[in-house]
């Protein structure tokens, strides 16, 4: 019985759904090349989803979490800068300005007691201090500066140095200016009294980190300067020698406070630490188990993309032929 071949039409029907069909898997291969997953997820998973959802939702739970560890890793190393920078500047001033007291050296004294209102202005502006557009010392209010100008502080020590008979009564007026609802909470301070936002750890742990420029060691730092810087308000020489030679002493003391706090925060800054390298442990292994259910092994995937690319050319080919295929042509 004579065969009779397929029309020119059926052929050319038939190459293009070939076309088609290799070119879908292509796609998908390409898919499964380049993301390194199942194209067809569902298939893969027999239509059970759950584990899939459950897993993308962790990563991403991860990926959130990690972001704030990531920020608060990079705010507390600005805030341990700054603090480091501060005491620095205000213990070499306490050191070299009680040498100078106790050897009874008047002009260098004299020459270290005129620069206290410059070291006041630095360790402000430090306290000031903020990153990404957050204040670092402002407690949870952090939008705007934790300290009002050095300038204001200083103008309102002076006035209380100079009001008082002697070098007692004006340290009692300082302390009290620095205590608890004196002058310095109601109008030095302008952060809140509430600490910033903590940062999540993970396993439901969150973390304080961030301390306050109205923390009683920074206070006392602020007062130490402050005394020395407004001591020349004072009614006579020996009181003026009295206040900086206290100032002197409360900045040594601060430098104690300052020391502990900066532990504090090198602690937390570890914690931090440690939780970003437990996130990124956990984010490994679920990846890992995302992969063991839907994962594909590279070099089967490019092989397959390869054999199909070569198969989709050949059909290319033949399309082209066929086309091009009369009978003028077939009778040369």
């Amino acid at each position: 019985m004579l065969s009779l071949p397929l029309s020119d039409l059926a052929a050319t029907l038939r190459l293009q759904d070939q076309n088609r069909s290799v070119r879908a898997a292509l796609d998908a291969a390409g898919k499964e090349l380049a993301t390194g997953q199942l194209a067809d997820v569902r298939t893969a998973t027999r239509g059970d989803l759950a584990p899939i959802f459950g897993i993308d939702a962790a990563l991403q739970r991860i990926e959130v979490r990690g972001q704030g560890l990531a920020m608060a890793a990079a705010r507390a190393d600005a805030a341990q800068l700054a603090l480091g920078t501060a005491q620095e500047a205000a213990g070499n001033l306490a050191l070299d300005l009680s040498a100078a007291v106790s050897r009874g050296d008047p002009v260098s004294t004299s020459a270290l007691q005129a620069g206290a209102a410059g070291v006041l202005e630095t360790v402000v502006n430090l306290l000031n201090s903020s990153f990404g557009g957050r204040s670092l010392f402002s407690g949870a209010a952090q939008d705007g500066p934790a300290l009002a100008p050095s300038q204001q502080l200083l103008d309102e020590i002076s006035a209380l140095v100079a009001a008082a008979p002697d070098a007692a009564a004006a340290r009692s007026a300082i302390d009290g200016y620095f205590a608890p609802g004196g002058g310095f909470e109601t109008g030095i301070y302008l952060g809140a009294t509430t600490d910033a936002a903590a940062v999540e750890l993970g396993d439901g742990a969150r973390l304080d980190y961030l301390p306050r420029a109205d923390d009683t060691a920074l206070r006392d730092l602020l007062r130490g300067l402050a005394t020395i810087a407004a001591a020349p308000e004072a009614a006579s020489a020996a009181d003026r020698a009295e206040l900086i030679g206290d100032g002197a002493q409360v900045l040594l003391a601060a430098g104690d406070g300052a020391t502990r706090m900066r532990a504090a925060l090198g602690s937390a800054q570890q914690r931090i630490a440690d939780a970003a390298d437990a996130a990124e442990a956990e984010s490994n292994a679920l990846g890992r188990s995302r992969n063991d259910l839907v994962g594909v092994d590279q070099y089967e995937a490019a092989t397959r993309f390869a054999a199909l690319e070569g198969q989709l050319q050949s059909l290319y080919t033949v399309t082209a032929r066929l086309s091009g295929l009369t009978l003028t042509n077939f009778l040369r």
